[in-house]
């Protein structure tokens, strides 16, 4: 019998400053072998790249579980299917979060559906895919929630959600004695924010992800992603402490 096999990926960014259920017209084991094992691949893939591995969170886990399932119910597919961001989701299943990231996919299958064609096409689907890849590897993330579902046995929908909770956002305090006014420049995730320090001011920020620190006019940056102390003198940025 031949197979005819389709496949569609996307992912998404949002930043912010296993629940057991039946679903309609799948196998719960194979789907229940499927989510688990994005998980182990995920985790091999990401030590493979010397990254840490991300936990399964019951929080993400619940909001990938009713995304997956409102997208093969109702067909739509898109990081705002239902009208809500991935961050909104995760916020709504309870997960108080500092970032959060999303992969979702579909197949459709005329042939035969194992556990082990689904996953293959999904994990090597993301990692081929530079913006899937990009939220596999990311260094930040410490929990994940996959979900898979089906009505049909025929099109099955993946959600893969990262997260790093507000609880491991890190602290950069930064004291400008200098005797003028500096100009501290962050760069973070493809973004870059300045902030202008007069003399004697203490600008204390809350960060999600890792964040490289210059001070204008100087050609040496730092990366922080602990809790940093850091004081602007004379001579330039220096670390005072680091967690």
């Amino acid at each position: 019998m031949s197979t005819r096999t389709s496949a569609l990926f996307l992912s998404y960014v949002m930043i912010f400053a296993s629940i057991s259920t039946n679903t309609i017209g799948q196998d719960a084991s194979l789907t229940k072998s499927v989510e688990k094992a994005i998980i182990q691949q995920t985790n091999d893939f990401r030590e493979s790249n010397q990254l840490r591995v991300v936990n399964s969170d019951e929080h993400l886990t619940q909001a990938a579980k009713e995304f997956a399932e409102f997208m093969a119910r109702t067909g739509k597919y898109g990081h705002r299917a239902n009208g809500m961001t991935p961050a909104e989701r995760a916020e709504k299943a309870g997960y108080d979060y500092c970032v959060v990231r999303e992969n979702i996919a579909y197949r459709s299958n005329s042939g035969e559906v194992t556990a082990q064609s689904l996953t293959e096409v999904f994990v090597q689907g993301w990692i081929d895919s530079p913006p899937h890849r990009e939220n596999m590897l990311a260094k930040f993330s410490t929990d994940t929630g996959v979900a898979v579902a089906t009505t049909d046995n025929i099109t099955y929908y993946a959600v893969q959600l990262f997260g790093r909770p507000h609880s491991a956002a890190f602290q950069l305090t930064i004291n400008n004695e200098s005797g003028k006014t500096q100009t501290i420049v962050f760069r973070a995730n493809d973004q870059q924010e300045k902030a202008e320090l007069q003399p004697r001011m203490i600008v204390k920020l809350t960060r999600c992800y890792p964040t490289k620190v210059t001070l204008s006019g100087s050609d040496k940056t730092i990366e922080v992603e602990t809790d940093t102390q850091m004081t602007v003198t004379d001579q330039g940025l220096i670390v005072d402490e680091q967690k």
